[in-house]
């Protein structure tokens, strides 16, 4: 063969090997450039926000007071679709359950609790045991609207627990309780995770149609008590964490406790943000702000007032750091961004804030302070650590 011939055949060997590795990337260049398409994050995630006023609850407060069963819903939304989230409240008047005798009690099985004591003093009887547990009636107002099928006994070991205006308590399902003896009109906040969707939304809406009807309970007899064990979190536990953010340099939103509910398999963190001061310079509102992948929040606004820009959606989202003190401590896997669409919500001491997974939000500014303000994450990916 001449060297003009094999000089021809080396060149189109060498053709045909480039064509061959061409149409072989191709598929892979657009996998890669679909991937990085699809790892973009978006604007927001479903989910509407939701403020519940301190008028919303005095108001269902005062029915209470004028002869409406105790313990009622003011506001039950759906998050994600994967649970209901609550807020309800009660009145428990002096003296409350009798000392002496066998104590009553109960337990849930399906929602945990987070007691926020608004007003008031006296015990509330938590932990222990159930003594002869009996499965609650279904039919019954209190499992159809209020808790859920649960179980009921006589309390055997249980914490006769002071409580008193700012303290918090958090029962996970399973841990038996009742209320206790009052000192003086005490009102409680009471919110409800709900990640079984066993009570309905409040208001009604037609999503309640598919609510799910109380679960019927096999005939076994029921155990006297589930894992998990209750956590209290005094008003001086709070308020001291509250003072430790006046520090330079601290980080704003820091975790008072954060506990697992062991029933369900979820996380639950009480945080609590703080400015000690006015600004010296008022601002405007804010323009960016971030949503939160796993977690959702309900915020109780303890002290001050002032406003918090939430809902929309977010321009150029992109993922937080997840090295991040913020990302690893505080609020999870996040997304942030320029505001798009959002609504500047007033607020003032005693007013609840929902923002769902997905929800942009951001606190913003602050026109009465000291400003106090309560974080209650729901983590039923366990994303945030214990403390």
């Amino acid at each position: 063969m001449s060297r003009k011939s094999i000089w021809s055949v080396t060149a189109l060997l060498f053709a045909l090997m480039m064509v061959s590795q061409t149409v072989a990337q191709a598929p892979a260049q657009k996998a890669q450039q679909q991937g990085a398409a699809a790892a973009k994050p978006a604007g927001n995630l479903p989910g509407e926000f939701t403020l519940v006023s301190k008028a919303d609850i005095a108001k269902v407060q005062k029915a209470i007071d004028d002869g409406l069963a105790n313990d009622e819903p003011v506001r039950t939304v759906n998050i994600s679709n994967r649970y209901n989230l609550g807020v309800y409240t009660l009145n428990s008047q002096p003296p409350g359950a009798k000392p002496g005798g066998p104590v009553m009690g109960f337990y849930h099985n399906d929602i945990a609790e987070v007691y926020i004591i608004a007003s008031g003093s006296g015990t509330w009887r938590v932990g222990g045991e159930l003594e002869d547990p009996k499965n609650d009636d279904l039919t019954s107002r209190g499992v159809k609207e209020i808790r859920g099928p649960g179980v009921v006994g006589i309390l055997k070991g249980y914490t006769d627990q002071k409580i008193t205006t700012g303290d918090v308590l958090i029962v996970p399902p399973g841990v038996p309780h009742s209320p206790g003896v009052f000192l003086e009109t005490t009102k409680i906040i009471r919110v409800v995770i709900d990640p079984h969707k066993v009570l309905p939304l409040y208001p009604p809406t037609v999503q309640n149609a598919s609510a799910q009807a109380p679960k019927t309970t096999a005939a076994v007899k029921p155990a006297p008590n589930l894992p998990g064990t209750f956590t209290f979190i005094s008003k001086a536990e709070i308020d001291k964490t509250l003072k430790e953010l006046e520090v330079p340099g601290t980080y704003g939103d820091r975790a008072v406790r954060t506990v697992d509910l062991p029933a369900i398999n979820y996380r639950l963190g009480v945080y609590v943000l703080h400015t000690a001061q006015m600004p010296k310079a008022p601002k405007g509102p804010a323009t960016s702000g971030w949503y939160h992948t796993s977690i959702a929040e309900l915020y109780y606004f303890i002290r001050g007032a002032g406003t918090f820009v939430i809902g929309g959606s977010l321009e150029n989202p992109t993922a937080d750091d997840p090295d991040s003190y913020s990302t690893k401590m505080v609020r999870g896997p996040s997304v942030s961004g320029t505001f798009k669409g959002a609504t500047e919500v007033k607020y003032e001491a005693g007013d609840v804030l929902i923002a769902p997974t997905g929800v942009p939000h951001i606190p913003g500014q602050t026109t009465a302070a000291p400003r106090d303000i309560m974080r209650i994450a729901i983590d039923p990916d366990k994303v945030l650590p214990l403390k």
